[in-house]
């Protein structure tokens, strides 16, 4: 795989070490570099090292939210018009599909996932940054002629203040695109903190941003471990947080948020969709389906097909179908275009999952495909994973009851539609849920019986920057995309006026 060209980073690369790139936060559009180093970042692709740089503490957060409050409070930003930010994001949205190649390339280093998808992934982060471009021209509230007599209300959505966003490294483009196109929006400014992972997409945008007309200080990129994540979430000068991670480091987030003041908190937790099949589905097409729901982007989705819930009828062959089906799929160089699957995001996490797989395996359950890693040629990198079929009786099994986040799903039976509701609704997530017939009546009684926030119909892991995406219970709270997920960046005013005069109260 070629090696990317960090000189798209700006002032955040700081130069080298040993022919390795050194790579820095940007705060307020300024290179700083680490206090205390994190070690080489090895890309899952290659095996070699991408990058040095970093920071094991806290350090760059202080400076990165004094200059968003200032920004906020006296800069341009911060008395900017919806016409003014809208030029900023549709510019930005230019500028990103045409450095579109150079995004790829950040993102086949720093993740490992096929060519196709770091495309796909680009394209929608475009679309995002072009949807709320728009949005930030409509921000409105609402108008009430007759709350009392002689006097009427109406409401106002502001600016929530700086806005601290977290990111995963698994989409770490795509998921930007659901958090900082909204924010900006909104009129925020904002302090985001990627995995310390996968920086590079992060920072690259923001420099597209800066150059699009954005004021620096209204946005700093944390590069840093999670230690700098928590100063963020209970800095006293952020007002609102936005999270994507697990349930665990969510529970922290949640707390943290409120230890210095309270604050509004919106968290995209984990996940392990219930995929209900029915005796009605056409199995051609949800075998397709559910390779991609199962195995896009190495199984590393929040929302991926996990649990497969499948009519008795029809269990047996769906499995069948599913393992001679995974065990087609091509592993190897992510800059291929021939590759359909790529590495996992680090060795650490290919043998966290794989521990997992021998959990469930231990617990009962059965390994129908997969579950062995893979050598790839032309590599030394060592976390392939070969996709993973599983099949288990047991509710309680490890594989039903946890989120692995790599390409593994588990077949399950069902005999009746009230049973596999009760069943889907038992776990103690509650982000999405698949549901795959051809019966219409079916697939809307489905629809309104599991408790998530999403549902797909024959369909899967679909998002669209029009409509929202959140979760529920230990999925976490608050919602992304749509007007919903611009919305939470801005506060509501309430003003009321009176036409008339008020009569006398005391002496009348």
């Amino acid at each position: 795989m070629p090696t990317p060209d960090l000189s798209f980073l700006g002032s955040a690369l700081l130069g080298e070490r040993d022919g390795v790139p050194v790579v820095g936060s940007l705060v307020a559009g300024a290179g700083t570099g680490a206090e205390v180093e994190m070690p080489a970042r090895i890309s899952p692709a290659t095996g070699a090292p991408l990058f040095v740089g970093g920071d094991t503490t806290d350090a760059p957060v202080e400076a990165a939210v004094a200059a968003a409050r200032e920004t906020f409070q006296r800069g341009a930003w911060g008395r900017s018009t919806g016409r003014d930010r809208a030029r900023v994001l549709a510019r930005a949205a230019q500028l990103l599909e045409e450095r579109s190649e150079e995004m790829v390339a950040l993102l086949l280093a720093e993740t490992g996932k096929p060519v196709r998808e770091a495309r796909g992934e680009v394209a929608a982060t475009v679309n995002a940054f072009e949807y709320f471009s728009g949005l930030a021209r409509d921000i409105n509230g609402r108008t009430l002629r007759d709350v009392g007599e002689d006097v009427f209300a109406f409401t106002l959505r502001e600016p929530a203040g700086v806005a601290g966003l977290i990111v995963p490294f698994n989409f770490p483009l795509g998921i930007l695109g659901q958090k900082l196109p909204p924010a900006l929006a909104a009129g925020c400014t904002v302090v985001m903190k990627p995995s310390p992972l996968t920086p590079l997409t992060a920072l690259a945008t923001a420099g597209l941003l800066y150059e699009a007309g954005l004021e620096p200080g209204a946005l700093s990129v944390v590069v840093a471990e999670g230690l700098a994540g928590a100063t963020m979430v209970s800095h006293p000068h952020t007002d609102v947080i936005s999270f994507t991670g697990s349930t665990t480091t969510g529970r922290h987030i949640a707390a943290g948020a409120g230890s210095n003041r309270l604050k509004r908190v919106a968290l995209e937790a984990g996940g392990k969709t219930p995929v209900v099949v029915t005796r009605n589905a056409d199995l051609d097409q949800t075998v397709e389906g559910l390779l991609f729901s199962s195995f896009f982007n190495q199984g590393q989705v929040c929302v991926a097909g996990s649990r497969i819930l499948a009519d008795s009828a029809i269990a047996d062959e769906l499995t069948e179908r599913l393992a001679a089906r995974s065990a087609e799929i091509r592993l190897g160089d992510p800059a291929d275009e021939a590759t359909e699957m790529g590495p996992l995001i680090s060795q650490q996490h290919f043998d966290g999952v794989l521990a997992a797989i021998d959990k469930a395996t231990s617990e009962g359950a059965d390994l129908v495909a997969g579950g062995t890693a893979a050598g790839i040629d032309g590599t030394t990198a060592a976390p392939f994973l070969r996709p993973t079929v599983l099949s288990a009786g047991d509710d309680d099994n490890h594989a039903v009851r946890e989120e692995f986040f790599g390409p593994v799903t588990t077949v399950q039976r069902f005999h009746d539609l009230g049973e596999v509701v009760e069943r889907a609704n038992a776990q103690q997530f509650g982000l999405a849920a698949s549901v795959w017939t051809q019966d219409v009546q079916e697939a809307l009684d489905l629809t309104f019986a599991l408790n998530t926030g999403t549902v797909w119909v024959n369909g899967s892991t679909d998002a669209f920057p029009e409509v929202p995406l959140g979760g529920r219970r230990d999925s976490g709270y608050g919602a992304e995309f749509g007007r919903e997920g611009m919305e939470f960046f801005t506060e509501n005013k309430t003003v009321q006026m009176r036409r008339g005069t008020r009569p006398a109260w005391y002496g009348a």
